[in-house]
């Protein structure tokens, strides 16, 4: 008997743990005659491609992990596969079918059952009883269809006298909702996810090493869940092993509160920093979800000793308005660890995610754009915007209606308009994300913003939050929205809009000047992008011209280069040509940022140097 589990995936780089952890469950348990495959595909991929690889492995029984952004396409993918697998057993399991499996099995009759919650106990029953076949009715946590006789006078008689359960009568059906297990998987008796070897070169490598979460915020559906289990961790030391052996080295966390228990996240950690620096190659990354109110002095001392880009930190936010916190029973007061925020980004050189959720009770433009200057202040390394998603069985969705929350009836149930927030105000919020993640997320202006949002103190803008909105509804009334740009023309973009605000705003004491600087900074970072063939006009400084080739080259072949980089040593001279651009700048960008007075034209030159991981400035 062949058992297929599949998984969609929002991209490609990304994995699945759940179906590698309920693969081995059923491996370890398996009776002779059972046959375990697992198959990863993307949401971006055909669907009649995926069914068609589905089709051809001709199972008994296919699994599909089911989450908000993949459930439309697996409900397409069961109803194009009933017709050709009529005797296959198709069942679904994940968060996204947990709260409301019996609406699901019935709006969607090629069906066969839905496991609620987690499957490492559940799934080896049921296809110990369906290899049997036996109902099964003992299944922990199961919700299936029992199709009714031709003949049936009374449902209740089938039903044995032990049965706990519910049951819902669907026109040739009965959809049986079994009891809920109170005896949840010990995740130290589970086996190895990751036991067959597999290529992670290039793609996220999921763990976990806790399950659970101690907060109940109401738009989190972790909050319908009591108690924290931990994974030993010298266990989680042999998972490790295993995924670096096969190339992963990108490791996120799924825990989600990984610092929860401090003890356990610091033996955690340590585990992955031995591990981490015996790989000789690239050097592994940890991404951890945290709490910034546990964060203390104690964290910052152990987290600062970490070698430079072997941590990244998630810290969901969410928002600094306190009606809303209480709303949402968030309990945290970003003022108390946002310095520890800028510490940890900025002297310990860690990159911090933070995260705010538009769309939460009692939070209007004003409370969002407070937010979200508040917690730009900190500079994280990305500041992700997102949006509510009112989540089936989690608190916000059982009091959508006393908070006025309308949201989209289909995954991913987004928000559409709240008391506080118009619909257009969200269509606005949305521009504004889209803005943020093409020109500071992406990081690459970074000195260019840095340059632009210091003009707030000028009164060029009143904050962060209204210079990226200005520039959105810039991109919106010229249409810029639709196209597909490259990462270089969006330099243009910007220059365009930039000098459109200092024209309208006719900036007082220096405009001329200011855009110079402007321009200056905007041309540093086009060089960090990649090494320019040829440099756009609008980004040609009026001393551009008066600079001698010659200089550039001597600078090139500069001796002192042999010791400040010393790739060199391994490149020729036409390499190295290749692997480097001098440039001049009528100011010394990065060191003049922050500056309340700018040397503009004090001149600066600078070596840049193309390597295969990142992109480096020298001044010479």
């Amino acid at each position: 008997m062949k058992i297929l589990l599949v998984a969609l995936n929002a991209r490609y780089v990304h994995t699945n743990l759940a179906i590698r952890s309920l693969g081995e469950v059923l491996e370890e348990q398996e009776q002779d005659n059972w046959k375990v495959h697992l198959k990863e595909f993307s949401i971006n991929e055909h669907l009649e491609n995926i069914a068609a690889e589905i089709y051809e492995e001709k199972p008994d029984i296919i699994g599909f992990s089911s989450y908000i952004w993949n459930i439309s396409q697996m409900i397409t993918l069961v109803r194009r596969l009933r017709p050709v697998l009529p005797k296959a057993y198709m069942l679904v399991g994940g968060p996204e079918v947990s709260f409301d499996p019996e609406d699901l099995l019935a709006k969607v009759p090629q069906l066969d059952a839905a496991i609620i919650g987690e499957g490492e106990n559940s799934l080896p029953a049921l296809v110990r009883a369906w290899t049997t076949g036996e109902l099964p009715w003992e299944v922990k946590g199961l919700v299936w269809r029992f199709q009714k006789p031709i003949e049936h006078r009374n449902l209740a008689s089938m039903f044995p006298p032990e049965f706990q359960g519910k049951y819902k009568d669907v026109r040739t059906s009965v959809i049986i909702t079994n009891e809920m297990s109170l005896c949840l998987p010990d995740l130290n008796k589970l086996p190895n996810p990751y036991s067959k070897e597999e290529n992670f070169r290039g793609r996220l490598a999921y763990v976990e090493t806790s399950r659970g979460c101690p907060f109940s915020c109401q738009f989190c559906i972790s909050s319908t869940f009591q108690g924290i289990r931990y994974l030993e961790p010298e266990r989680f030391r042999f998972i490790l092993r295993k995924l670096f052996s096969y190339g992963a080295r990108t490791i996120k966390f799924v825990d989600r509160t990984f610092n929860a228990r401090k003890k356990h996240a610091f033996q955690i950690l340590g585990v992955f920093r031995e591990e981490a620096e015996k790989i000789c190659d690239e050097a592994p990354r940890a991404h951890c979800e945290m709490a910034g109110e546990l964060l203390d002095d104690e964290w910052l001392e152990y987290l600062k000793s970490f070698p430079e880009g072997m941590i990244q930190l998630e810290i969901g936010v969410q928002s600094t308005h306190q009606p809303t916190l209480d709303a949402v029973n968030r309990t945290q007061n970003f003022q108390a660890w946002k310095d520890k925020v800028k510490f940890l980004q900025h002297t310990c050189n860690i990159p911090v995610h933070l995260d705010l959720i538009a769309g939460l009770p009692f939070e209007g433009w004003q409370e969002i754009r407070s937010s979200f200057n508040e917690v730009f202040e900190t500079r994280p390394n990305k500041l992700q915007l997102g949006f509510l998603k009112v989540l089936k069985g989690s608190g916000m969705w059982e009091k959508s209606t006393d908070y006025g929350l309308v949201y989209s009836p289909d995954a991913p149930y987004a928000i559409l308009r709240t008391r506080e927030l118009t619909h257009e105000e969200i269509l606005a919020l949305r521009r504004i994300e889209e803005i943020l993640e093409k020109y500071y997320n992406a990081g690459r202006f970074k000195h260019s913003l840095e340059y632009i949002l210091q003009a707030i103190y000028n009164k060029t803008f009143q904050s962060p939050f209204d210079f990226f909105h200005s520039f959105a509804e810039y991109w919106q009334q010229n249409g810029w929205f639709r196209k597909e740009w490259k990462p270089k023309a969006l330099f243009e973009n910007l220059w365009e809009f930039l000098c459109r605000e200092a024209d309208l705003r006719d900036i007082r004491n220096g405009c001329k000047e200011q855009k110079d600087i402007w321009r200056e900074a905007l041309r540093f970072d086009y060089y960090l992008l990649e090494r320019p063939g040829i440099v756009p006009s609008f980004l040609q400084g009026e001393d551009r011209n008066s600079v001698l080739e010659s200089k550039r080259e001597e600078i090139r072949n500069h001796p002192s280069w042999q010791k400040r980089i010393p790739a060199v040593r391994d490149l020729d001279k036409r390499q190295w040509a290749r692997a480097t651009a001098v440039e001049y700048f009528a100011m010394d960008i990065p060191q003049e940022a922050g500056k309340e007075s700018k040397s503009y034209g004090a001149g600066a030159w600078y070596l840049f140097y193309y390597g295969e991981k990142d992109n480096q400035a020298f001044l010479f």
